[in-house]
């Protein structure tokens, strides 16, 4: 009888509790008489203002300029105190507008991105992304784990390069390792760098470059073999192959790391892949970041020459641009980065160059260019110049003593021009010789001549 009534309290008691939030509910839910009123508006309401336009329309019939007397001007400024050329052509045409010193061969500095990313999209294809793999060691309890010329990887997937350069991880390899080793850890991790069998730097290239401009050539890196993942110029690992090898074994649950070569026909472990060429290229050309500029150009002459040499990849860029039409003619091409002083490019190699990309399968590396006041290499540059800001997108180029400008601009009018502009021994600074190169360009893009 008591546990009777102790239910039916209970049953009244959850009632009235039910009752109270539903009145509760009510309360919160239901309008006040007397609550203000209005009406829903859609966002849609309060549309955002137009944005500014950055880059200028291009006209197919806009008026061809005639350079030659705001150019003969321009390079007249005492701030060209060295040997400077310049071409500056019709990019729908062709046709030469101005030419001072065209032929002359110079070093062009990081201009050579250029021509390293016109190689690769040529003969990679956007789309292609380069590997790394591991493959079953020598022994049961070993691992091999194959470079293949990626120096974009991250340990974790955070790494220096932004997510649209931004490959694989190592932590993505070591989980398809041991899954397909059923979760056992091997015992040893051996490091295959075979693919590249040449000097850890071009000829030319000053070894003190090795420390922060770029790093020892290898062909596997973490974050482009820097110290500090978040600087640019940080300092470089002097061994950064086996670096990314021994991140690799911890990963994977390794306690040993040692140098070796796959046997043929191993069993594939796992691979991944960087970010496609299209990406890479893209990175390098913006931010002109040496050493990937080099790890590509090398892999590109690993696909076309089947050898990751400096020898191997100045013979596929020069066949490139004799194969586009490209005057080679005292041309030398130590490196794909430009950092090599001994480099020697010409600016009516880079303006023919260009033409032929505009309408060729390498066409992409336009929309890779800084955008002048904009983006890359660019944004703070022309600043004295903001009315031609989005006119101008071209790669820059500095190493002491030499300064370049290479690109495409647009005239006030609307007429399209591939040009280049290089300097070799000037004597008044690199940021006085860069606001000359940016006047230049700048009064071509203004002139409506």
């Amino acid at each position: 009888m008591k546990r009777t009534l102790r239910t039916a309290l209970a049953v009244l008691a959850v009632l009235a509790v039910v009752a109270v939030l539903g009145g509760l509910a009510w309360w919160r839910l239901a309008p006040l008489a007397d609550a203000p009123t209005g009406v829903f508006t859609a966002p849609e309401a309060y549309p955002p203002a137009d944005p500014a336009p950055v880059l200028p329309a291009v006209g197919a019939d806009a008026p061809v300029p005639d350079l030659q007397a705001v150019l003969a001007a321009a390079l007249a400024d005492e701030r060209f105190d060295g040997t400077t050329t310049a071409s500056f052509v019709d990019l729908a045409t062709g046709d030469v507008l101005f030419e001072q010193g065209g032929a002359t061969p110079l070093a062009p500095a990081s201009s050579m991105k250029v021509v390293t990313a016109v190689a690769a999209l040529e003969h990679l294809g956007p789309a292609y992304r380069i590997p790394t793999t591991v493959v079953a060691g020598p022994t049961e309890d070993s691992v091999v784990l194959v470079a293949g010329g990626d120096v974009t990887l991250s340990v974790d997937g955070e790494g220096y390069y932004d997510p649209q350069a931004r490959g694989a991880s190592l932590r993505e390899l070591a989980d398809l390792v041991l899954a397909s080793r059923g979760g056992v850890a091997p015992a040893t991790v051996y490091l295959d760098t075979s693919v590249f069998g040449d000097a850890e730097k071009a000829d030319g290239v000053p070894t003190g470059d090795l420390v922060a401009m770029t790093a020892p050539m290898a062909p596997i890196m973490l974050d482009g073999g820097r110290i500090d993942n978040t600087v640019k110029y940080s300092g470089r690992h002097p061994d950064p192959a086996m670096v990314a090898a021994e991140a690799f074994a911890d990963l994977v649950g390794a306690g040993a790391v040692a140098e070796g070569t796959a046997a043929a026909g191993a069993a594939e472990l796992g691979v991944v892949y960087s970010a496609p060429v299209a990406a890479l290229v893209d990175s390098f050309v913006l931010t002109s970041d040496n050493l990937l500029t080099d790890a590509v150009a090398l892999q590109t002459a690993l696909r076309v020459e089947g050898a990751m040499t400096w020898a191997a990849m100045a013979t596929v860029h020069l066949a490139t641009l004799e194969g586009l039409g490209v005057d080679n003619t005292g041309l030398v091409l130590h490196d794909g980065s430009g950092l090599s002083p001994t480099d020697r490019m010409t600016a009516n190699a880079f303006t023919q160059l260009l033409v032929a990309a505009s309408g060729s399968a390498s066409s992409a590396l336009f929309q890779s260019l800084p955008v002048a006041g904009y983006s890359g290499t660019l944004t703070d540059r022309f600043e004295d110049a903001e009315d031609t800001w989005g006119a101008v997108r071209a790669k820059t180029g500095t190493l002491t003593g030499v300064s370049s400008l290479t690109g495409t601009l647009t005239t006030v009018d609307g007429r399209q021009l591939a040009f280049s502009i290089m300097s070799n021994g000037h004597t008044v600074g690199t940021d006085r010789l860069e606001e000359a190169l940016d006047a230049t360009a700048a009064a071509v893009a203004a002139c409506g001549c």
